[in-house]
Protein backbone atom coordinates (compact mmCIF):
# COMPACT_ATOMS: atom_id res chain seq x y z
CA UNK A 1 0.00 0.00 0.00
CA UNK A 2 1.20 3.84 -0.61
CA UNK A 3 1.84 6.47 1.60
CA UNK A 4 0.84 9.61 1.05
CA UNK A 5 2.10 12.32 3.53
CA UNK A 6 -0.57 15.30 3.46
CA UNK A 7 0.59 18.35 4.96
CA UNK A 8 -2.06 21.39 5.89
CA UNK A 9 -3.02 23.93 8.19
CA UNK A 10 -6.64 23.64 7.85
CA UNK A 11 -7.96 20.29 9.75
CA UNK A 12 -10.92 20.54 7.75
CA UNK A 13 -8.92 20.35 4.35
CA UNK A 14 -6.82 17.63 6.21
CA UNK A 15 -9.25 15.33 6.88
CA UNK A 16 -11.07 16.02 3.36
CA UNK A 17 -8.12 14.87 1.43
CA UNK A 18 -7.40 11.86 4.26
CA UNK A 19 -10.74 10.96 3.82
CA UNK A 20 -10.77 10.80 -0.68
CA UNK A 21 -7.22 9.06 -0.41
CA UNK A 22 -7.96 6.61 2.29
CA UNK A 23 -11.50 5.75 0.27
CA UNK A 24 -8.97 5.13 -2.95
CA UNK A 25 -6.70 2.87 -1.05
CA UNK A 26 -4.26 4.87 -0.06
CA UNK A 27 -2.05 4.97 3.37
CA UNK A 28 -2.49 8.50 4.77
CA UNK A 29 0.03 10.50 6.83
CA UNK A 30 -1.15 13.82 8.27
CA UNK A 31 0.53 16.73 9.37
CA UNK A 32 -0.88 20.81 10.16
CA UNK A 33 2.75 21.83 10.21
CA UNK A 34 5.96 21.62 7.91
CA UNK A 35 7.29 21.61 11.56
CA UNK A 36 5.70 18.25 12.22
CA UNK A 37 6.86 16.39 9.10
CA UNK A 38 10.72 17.44 9.34
CA UNK A 39 10.58 16.26 12.45
CA UNK A 40 9.03 12.80 10.80
CA UNK A 41 10.87 10.30 8.62
CA UNK A 42 10.00 10.85 4.81
CA UNK A 43 11.60 7.16 3.58
CA UNK A 44 8.39 5.21 3.66
CA UNK A 45 6.62 7.97 1.90
CA UNK A 46 5.08 7.68 -1.77
CA UNK A 47 4.16 11.10 -2.09
CA UNK A 48 3.79 14.31 -0.70
CA UNK A 49 0.92 16.49 -1.24
CA UNK A 50 1.42 19.78 0.63
CA UNK A 51 -0.63 23.25 1.16
CA UNK A 52 1.30 26.56 -0.36
CA UNK A 53 -0.05 29.00 2.43
CA UNK A 54 0.88 28.13 6.11
CA UNK A 55 1.84 29.94 8.58
CA UNK A 56 5.68 30.02 8.91
CA UNK A 57 6.82 28.33 5.99
CA UNK A 58 5.11 28.31 2.66
CA UNK A 59 4.62 25.11 0.84
CA UNK A 60 7.40 26.27 -1.54
CA UNK A 61 9.87 26.17 1.10
CA UNK A 62 8.54 22.71 2.12
CA UNK A 63 9.54 21.32 -1.26
CA UNK A 64 13.03 22.75 -1.31
CA UNK A 65 13.82 21.44 1.92
CA UNK A 66 12.49 18.07 1.27
CA UNK A 67 14.95 18.06 -2.04
CA UNK A 68 17.60 19.73 -0.58
CA UNK A 69 18.13 19.17 2.82
CA UNK A 70 16.03 15.68 3.11
CA UNK A 71 17.29 14.26 -0.01
CA UNK A 72 13.31 13.29 -0.35
CA UNK A 73 12.63 13.09 -4.41
CA UNK A 74 9.30 11.46 -3.94
CA UNK A 75 6.47 12.98 -6.11
CA UNK A 76 5.11 16.36 -4.56
CA UNK A 77 1.93 18.28 -5.21
CA UNK A 78 0.63 21.78 -3.76
CA UNK A 79 -2.36 22.53 -2.83
CA UNK A 80 -3.53 25.70 -3.04
CA UNK A 81 -6.11 28.50 -2.68
CA UNK A 82 -3.27 30.95 -4.12
CA UNK A 83 -4.69 33.14 -7.09
CA UNK A 84 -1.05 34.44 -7.87
CA UNK A 85 0.99 31.69 -9.21
CA UNK A 86 4.36 33.81 -9.84
CA UNK A 87 5.71 32.65 -6.82
CA UNK A 88 4.94 28.79 -6.92
CA UNK A 89 5.46 27.84 -10.94
CA UNK A 90 9.75 28.42 -10.30
CA UNK A 91 9.66 26.47 -7.53
CA UNK A 92 6.98 23.82 -8.82
CA UNK A 93 8.89 23.49 -12.32
CA UNK A 94 12.47 23.42 -10.83
CA UNK A 95 11.81 20.10 -8.77
CA UNK A 96 8.81 18.67 -10.87
CA UNK A 97 5.67 19.20 -8.99
CA UNK A 98 2.22 20.08 -9.39
CA UNK A 99 -0.94 22.37 -8.48
CA UNK A 100 -3.77 21.19 -7.24
CA UNK A 101 -6.01 24.68 -7.17
CA UNK A 102 -8.89 24.66 -3.97
CA UNK A 103 -11.37 23.57 -3.82
CA UNK A 104 -10.56 19.78 -4.34
CA UNK A 105 -12.10 17.80 -6.63
CA UNK A 106 -12.02 14.07 -5.34
CA UNK A 107 -11.38 13.11 -8.79
CA UNK A 108 -9.00 15.21 -10.04
CA UNK A 109 -6.74 14.80 -6.63
CA UNK A 110 -6.66 10.89 -7.37
CA UNK A 111 -5.83 11.75 -10.85
CA UNK A 112 -2.85 13.45 -10.54
CA UNK A 113 -1.61 11.31 -7.84
CA UNK A 114 -1.99 8.62 -10.07
CA UNK A 115 0.10 10.70 -13.06
CA UNK A 116 2.49 11.75 -10.53
CA UNK A 117 2.66 8.27 -8.63
CA UNK A 118 3.46 6.71 -12.49
CA UNK A 119 6.05 9.18 -13.66
CA UNK A 120 8.06 8.49 -10.36
CA UNK A 121 8.07 4.81 -11.17
CA UNK A 122 8.78 5.53 -15.15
Amino acid sequence: MLTVLVIDDDLFVLTMVRDILQSAGYRVVTMQTPEEAFKTSVTDVSAILCDYNMPGMTGADVLTAMRELQNCHVPFVFLTGHEELDDILPVAIRYGAELLPKPIQPVELIRLLVKQLGTAAA
